[in-house]
């Protein structure tokens, strides 16, 4: 009988980590041979057809490790992404790393530690990896003892180390008891998972810096795992659900309306956890992290192409 991973979704791999740094207090429920070649630069008319579904996830070349990568995420341009890694045993710790890459159609390099030094040696564990659309500035989560919350730093340019991190007001309140941010396609819309409302997704709307938001409200009526990976028009969301996870699908009419429970992606789930962690701005790459058979152990990043 097929069985599923016993490693956690990021939500629940949160709670785990509590467990091991402290219990979280009150906590209710922007020309390769690799994989990527044949796959047009982003915005390249005809890269997909977006009413296909996605071709069967391969392992994405450089990026993953003996270790967890339950974190993936890619700039808008698709050449810098942040993968966050989990290193086990003896208790886990969780990294953001950084990796580049020549084109939207070479494979990244090796993740490293250069560009977010800064956030990682902070007291905690990072997670949830979130940039805006040119990198400038990357939204995460970090579990310091028994407070988690979210976190945003910032950069001059793409080739400057990061900051270690300012945590995020919402309503003038700093936004704990939260964790695994996404960020809108324009920036100006902030996601994540709630303690006080065991992961339902939230939202609130950027102010004058990238550290303030306001405008609390709540985005599902559902309680997810991991950061939900929002199309552009913010009105398709990609998740996992629970333990025994797969990757599902909801869709909603408007931005002010919530999502619901979705339906599985066909073609991308496997009889392991499956948890979706990217999505290319145009809709036409899903990358997620799975323990499933032919990675490099335990779980890394996989990545979907729709074809044209």
């Amino acid at each position: 009988m097929l069985t599923r991973s016993p490693r956690l979704p990021a939500l629940a791999l949160a709670l785990a980590l509590a467990g091991a740094c402290g219990n979280v207090q009150n906590t209710k429920p922007d020309a390769s041979t690799g994989d990527d070649a044949g796959i047009d630069a982003p915005g390249t008319t005809g890269r997909c057809d977006p009413a296909k579904p996605f071709d069967a996830p391969v392992l994405a070349p450089n990026v993953n490790s003996s270790n967890d990568e339950f974190g993936f995420a890619v700039t808008r341009d698709e050449l810098t992404a942040f993968v966050g890694r989990v290193v086990q045993p003896p208790g886990g710790s969780a990294t953001i790393l950084a990796t580049q890459r020549a084109s939207a159609v070479a494979d990244f390099t090796a993740p490293a530690g250069t560009l977010t030094a800064s956030l990682n040696n902070a007291a905690g564990d990072e997670h949830a990896p979130a940039p805006v659309a040119d990198g400038l500035i990357l939204y995460f989560h970090r579990q310091a003892g028994s407070t988690i919350g979210i976190f945003a730093a910032t950069r001059a340019d793409a080739q400057s180390a990061f900051s270690e991190g300012t945590p995020i007001t919402v309503d003038g309140t700093a936004l704990t008891n939260a964790l695994s941010p996404t960020i809108s396609a324009d920036g100006q819309t902030l996601y994540w998972l709630d303690f006080n409302d065991f992961g339902k997704v939230f939202a609130a709307t950027r102010g004058n810096t990238p550290t303030i938001f306001t405008g609390r409200r709540a985005a599902s009526s559902i309680a997810i795992s991991g950061s939900p990976i929002l199309t552009a028009d913010e009105l398709t969301m990609f998740y996992a659900q629970g333990n025994g996870v797969d990757v599902l699908v909801s869709t909603r009419g408007s931005k002010t309306d919530s999502f619901g429970t979705g339906v599985p992606v066909a073609g991308v789930n496997s009889p392991m956890d499956d948890q979706p962690v990217a999505l290319s701005h145009d809709g036409c790459v899903l990358y997620i992290s799975s323990a499933r058979a032919g990675g490099l152990g335990g779980r890394d990043i996989w990545r979907a192409a729709r074809p044209r």
